[in-house]
């Protein structure tokens, strides 16, 4: 392998990190795993890291960042509106990418009950969120695209919390409870503080 810098190699360990996560679940890695992927050492795994959950806990941080990006990058395209944008960063049932985000949060949030490493993680990623949607919101409103029935920041965190459980719920595939619904509940869910001015 190449020589890379401290911080290169640091950020390689990471994206490793973050592909066997999204691919298989924060459980499944182990940082033998990560060392056999990134064709490294063990023992230079843990130089850059102090522990398994701190090793986690930024991976898990990093695919947020990196799910918030790919996020920030739709909102570029003039064809994008910002009341897909909410939808697409609080509503994840048709969308295969955002269902793997998904599952990781979830993952990371059981990890955290027991683990005060990924509890702060999964705030620092929660007010990350939080801001994403407030720019959103401010978005749509200032290009008058709609209006809304609270103040951005609060309505931000309502929206987290239906989402968050709105979420858990369909996970768990209840009978009666089809992806149909769930999309519907979610529209009827934004339109109650949300003000369309134009058709989307």
């Amino acid at each position: 392998m190449s020589y890379l810098s401290h911080d290169e190699r640091r950020q390689m360990i990471l994206e490793t990190a973050v592909k066997i996560a999204f691919s298989e679940g924060l459980t499944a890695m182990t940082v033998r795993k990560i060392a056999q992927e990134a064709q490294c050492a063990v023992g230079q795994i843990h130089r850059h890291f102090s522990s398994a959950s701190e090793l986690k806990a930024e991976a898990f941080l990093l695919s947020v960042t990196q799910a918030l990006s790919l996020l920030n990058e739709e909102g570029k395209k003039e064809e994008t509106t910002s009341y897909q944008l909410l939808n697409w960063c609080l509503f994840t049932a048709h969308e295969d990418d955002a269902r793997h985000y998904s599952l990781l949060w979830k993952e990371a949030e059981v990890m955290s009950y027991h683990d005060d490493i990924m509890m702060n993680a999964i705030k620092t990623a929660t007010m990350m969120w939080h801001s994403s949607l407030v720019s959103i919101l401010e978005k749509g409103i200032s290009q008058q695209e709609f209006d809304c029935a609270k103040p951005v920041a609060t309505l931000a965190w309502d929206m987290i919390a239906f989402s968050h459980g709105f979420d858990g719920l369909y996970n768990l595939k209840m009978e009666g409870f089809s992806e149909n619904m769930y999309i519907e509940h979610a529209s009827r869910f934004l339109k109650s503080y949300i003000t369309l001015k134009d058709t989307v």
